[in-house]
């Protein structure tokens, strides 16, 4: 006699293949579409925070075929990470990685969006190239050793958990849950949300002291002003729509995978576990697939949210199609 959970396997298998091919196909097109635009000339030297949003695309890129590839073939039942301990570890760290990197190149935009709307030169500064790459380059290397730990805290075979490739043991699993919400569910938004007010104060100073200028009358600052703070508030006019919305999309999709995080690590001594595993599994597919969203859409969310960036994604494709129309003369 059938087991009456099958069918929730069944419908957990569905949703890993067409979803999972449905966000492959979507984000592959918006990521690279991202990395096209953000590499050209016109939105590369806008501000220096579209490196970090070039990084993030390419972090993402990285995220979809390293881990929603592999969940997506768990649908179709190809399932090597569920068998091999070498391919669940892989898959897991390249997941945490990029996934978390991307998330961490986010804070990094609105940090430099930060330090470039600031009237203090020192803290102007720190906007530039330099401090951008070298701030990449430490969120990749500081990530890669935070999240060391999954090659001994996953394995394969983990049989009686939500997923065959599975925390090891409940130390690792209060270890990893630690990591998630530092790294993950709460250090992103609340950096992103202590730049967002202090880039919000900034504008609002910048503003007041054209006020102050304007009513005392004093044309030689009023004309000093725009060389170096009505350009980068333009600038940041043009990126604040795109990051606002990816910053309130991001933590609205964390919020089921951050329920998860807290149910399992709080089953382990206080909640008694009476939910089936393949309930359980059919969860956690979704919480993981959900927390994809923001970095599958984000250049359709750039698109949406941002005028600027439909205006250079026209002229792109505007001047693609020019060149192809033009004949070479024989």
């Amino acid at each position: 006699m059938s087991s009456p959970l099958l069918p929730i396997d069944d419908i957990n298998d569905y949703l890993l293949s067409t979803v999972g091919i449905t966000f492959i196909i979507l984000g592959t097109i918006g990521n690279l579409s991202n990395i096209i635009l953000f590499t050209q000339r016109s939105l590369r030297t806008l501000s220096t925070c579209i490196t970090y949003l070039l990084a993030a695309s390419i972090a993402n890129i990285i995220d979809i075929y390293s881990y929603v590839l592999l969940r997506a073939l768990y649908g179709f039942n190809i399932t090597p990470a569920y068998s091999s301990s070498i391919v669940c570890k892989l898959q897991l760290y390249l997941f945490y990685i990029s996934f978390c990197t991307s998330s961490w190149f986010m804070v990094g935009c609105c940090a430099d969006r930060y330090f470039s709307s600031s009237h203090n030169a020192i803290l102007r500064r720190y906007s530039c190239m330099r401090t951008t790459f070298r701030m990449i380059l430490f969120i990749i290397i500081f990530i890669s050793l935070v999240y060391a730990h999954v090659f001994y805290c996953y394995d394969a075979n983990q049989f009686n958990r939500p997923s065959l490739c599975f925390i090891r043991n409940n130390v690792c699993l209060i270890l990893d849950t630690a990591y998630y919400f530092t790294f993950q569910c709460f250090g992103p938004p609340i950096c992103m949300f202590i730049f967002g007010i202090g880039t919000f104060i900034h504008i609002r100073r910048g503003e007041q002291i054209r006020i102050e200028a304007r009513n005392r009358a004093n044309v030689n600052i009023i004309e000093r002003l725009p060389i170096h703070i009505v350009k980068l508030r333009k600038n940041n006019r043009k990126i604040l729509p795109m990051l606002i919305v990816q910053i309130i999309l991001y933590i609205f999709c964390s919020l089921p995978l951050m329920f998860y995080k807290i149910y399992s690590t709080l089953q382990i001594s206080i909640i008694r576990n009476n939910i089936p595993l393949p309930v359980e599994n059919l969860y956690l597919s979704i919480a993981i697939l959900f927390s994809f969203i923001d970095k599958i859409f984000s250049f359709y969310i750039y698109t949406l949210s941002s005028a600027y960036f439909r205006t250079e994604l026209i002229r792109f494709l505007t001047q693609r199609c020019l060149r192809r129309r033009i004949v070479p003369e024989n």
